[in-house]
């Protein structure tokens, strides 16, 4: 009588060529998946970033005239944000950075996240261009 318990060494080769298979057709699409979420997130960021700062300003806080630049940190947070917001969705392996840049002349408030080790990748998260640009990056 033959012990027919288990599996034999062909049968498991060929279950573990099967899922190699499927994970490199499915890994690829699972992080394309993951980068446009933090690209999503970004946007959100982004704008609750110009609301907080078009709330401060409705509030009488005082920005100044023309247009001013303010890197959004730890020392610049509008008064609704509660923590220092990050850019998650980054083109290489360096974080990135939200710059929020305010209009006294048209009382728009314009957020940019910028990429890249260099700070070169500049994309505006307020207009529908620049978020087109940034999610096609």
């Amino acid at each position: 009588m033959k012990n027919d318990k288990g599996f034999s060494l062909v049968e498991l080769i060929i279950v573990i060529a099967i899922m190699a298979v499927l994970v490199g057709i499915l890994a690829p699409i699972f992080i394309r998946y993951v980068e446009q979420s933090r690209r999503s997130r970004d946007i959100q960021t982004a704008d609750q970033i110009r609301e907080a700062f078009l709330a401060d300003i409705a509030e009488g806080s005082t920005v100044g005239t023309g247009s001013v630049q303010v890197e959004i940190d730890a020392a610049h947070l509008p008064g609704t944000i509660n923590e220092t917001p990050t850019v998650s969705g980054h083109v290489f392996a360096a974080g990135g950075t939200f710059t929020a840049v305010y209009n006294a002349d048209t009382n728009e408030v314009g957020v940019y996240v910028t990429q890249d080790y260099d700070g070169s990748q500049s994309y505006n998260l307020t207009t529908e261009a620049g978020i087109a640009a940034y999610k096609a990056a």
